[in-house]
């Protein structure tokens, strides 16, 4: 395929970026010149935060991965999961014992998560005894409907630069916005409502939590999302597959090994993978650049993505 001025503009602008990098230049280029080539009404985003399907990964894709704390300290930006785990309208009892339990839980299996000594085979179990474990630990607090909102006040997640703007784009073009997440999708909701970020043309794909007669969370739907067995659930039988059937190029971005994963389940031509490569620079630097390809580096914006939303026709 013969590439055109815009893509090979569109790649030297796209490395002009100090955070992003491009391992295989020739394959990258012919995936934008293809996505290019049909334009925006045959792509959807998978987000993992978010396929011309967006498809994306929401926790520390399209929220930031690092903010600052009280102190101007670099911490940890909330995950979903840890916003149900900070809410302080428990009792001063069963909010040490539940925070105590979150932060036993997240020191215990993170570093699994990260592992690079452990395979994929092994960290599988581990993740599923992890989310089983936070959501019971959850349904344990009487938490009603009326506590998501209240939740998400109290533990501001901080949204990554230009993200706003990303998805004000993608519901102005009508671009399909998958947000598959390991994440709760309640509290995903909420986080994108609060932020005025949620539109018609998203969909999100998430551990959902269930409620009784009373309003109060007293199980989590099956099935059981983990950050890696995201390749597993299809689309097929929801509304949004309609919206996305017919297009058959996939921006998806992500922000670890198991997110490049998600775009299995949706029969595609082509699919531009975008990684977030927050922590451990040098240590994963040639793994991601192997699965993804184009990477951004640290907690930078998503600007390198709405310049290619932008070439768009």
């Amino acid at each position: 395929m013969m590439t055109t001025p815009l893509t090979l503009d569109l790649v030297n602008d796209l490395l002009l970026e100090q955070s992003l990098r491009i391992a295989n230049k020739d394959s990258t280029i012919q995936k934008l010149e293809n996505i290019l080539k049909h334009g925006r009404k045959n792509v959807h985003f998978i987000c993992v935060t978010m396929k011309y399907v967006l498809v994306s990964d929401f926790d520390m894709t399209l929220s930031r991965h690092w903010v600052k704390d009280e102190d101007g300290k670099p911490v940890r930006n909330h995950s979903t999961h840890a916003v149900l785990g900070k809410y302080k309208r428990l009792s001063p009892e069963h909010f040490i014992q539940f925070h105590a339990e979150t932060q036993r839980l997240y020191n215990h299996y993170y570093p699994i998560e990260i592992s690079q000594s452990l395979t994929f085979e092994q960290k599988v179990p581990e993740m599923i005894s992890w989310w089983n474990q936070a959501h019971n630990a959850i349904i344990g607090q009487n938490i009603t409907k009326e506590d998501i909102a209240l939740m998400v006040q109290q533990s501001y997640i901080e949204m990554r630069p230009d993200v706003e703007h990303f998805l004000k784009l993608c519901s102005n073009e009508a671009i399909p916005l998958l947000v598959f997440s390991a994440g709760v999708s309640d509290v995903i909701h909420e986080v994108l409502k609060s932020h005025g970020m949620l539109f018609d043309n998203m969909h999100i794909v998430s551990n959902q939590m269930g409620w009784n007669e009373n309003s109060v969370c007293d199980h989590f739907v099956d099935p059981l999302i983990h950050v890696f067995n995201k390749s597993e659930f299809s689309l097929e039988n929801t509304a949004y597959y309609d919206t996305i059937k017919d297009r058959t190029n996939v921006i998806l971005v992500g922000d670890s090994v198991g997110d490049v994963l998600m775009s299995q389940g949706v029969q595609h031509d082509t699919c531009l993978n975008i990684g977030f490569l927050n922590h451990d620079i040098d240590d994963l630097y040639e793994k991601y650049s192997k699965l993804y390809d184009i990477l951004i580096l640290g907690d930078s914006s998503i600007k390198p993505i709405m310049k290619i939303l932008e070439k768009l026709q």
